[in-house]
């Protein structure tokens, strides 16, 4: 006997999952036209028009300045072509191998200051005093009220037997940290460094 096939709840399920994924499809190619089109806004009766962009080109967005072009051959672009050699980039001044570079002249830079302390301890723990020396230094000029780093300067001046400079890197830990949780311990070692 011959088999009898019907339309059944799994065909129209299929049906279904066929009718969604061409309307996810369509929207998904329609998309971009609809939000390329600026519709006009409209105010409700009560509500405030929305604030004026701001005038200052330091507050605009960097978007906003330099408007990428079209295509390659656009000639509304005002920058000049992007190097493509890595010889025409210019280099900073603190870029470091395997460092995001810091700004030109930074005035504060805590994230590349806590990076310059976690590569000096590894030097520090490594024996490489000098390499570790300075990256405390690059942290303490990244950001000028950071005492992690010259705590670990004294440190690392006392290892290698500088005690001027250690001294004077555990004294202004203590200027900018007046009340650490190691005060007794750092206030011994002035002690025991200006003796000698």
């Amino acid at each position: 006997m011959p088999r009898i096939i019907t339309t059944g709840h799994g065909a129209r399920s299929r049906r279904w999952i066929f009718a969604a994924t061409i309307f996810a499809v369509m929207a998904a190619i329609s998309c971009p036209a609809i939000l390329a089109r600026p519709e006009p806004q409209q105010q409700q009766q009560g509500q405030q028009p929305a604030p004026a962009p701001p005038t200052d080109p330091s507050q605009e967005s960097s978007s906003k300045k330099d408007p990428l072009p079209d295509t390659p051959g656009d000639s509304s672009s005002k920058k000049p072509p992007v190097p493509v050699a890595a010889e025409d980039q210019p280099k900073s001044k603190g870029a470091k191998p395997g460092v995001l570079p810091p700004e030109d002249d930074p005035a504060w830079d805590p994230f590349h200051a806590q990076q310059d302390v976690d590569v000096g301890e590894f030097y520090l723990h490594k024996g490489d005093l000098d390499a570790a020396i300075a990256r405390f230094e690059d942290a303490v000029r990244l950001r000028a009220n950071f005492a992690k780093p010259r705590l670990l300067l004294a440190e690392t001046y006392e290892k290698k037997g500088d005690k001027s400079e250690a001294l004077r890197y555990y004294k202004e830990y203590l200027q900018i940290l007046p009340n650490p949780p190691d005060a007794k311990k750092i206030h011994e070692k002035i002690d025991k460094l200006s003796k000698k």
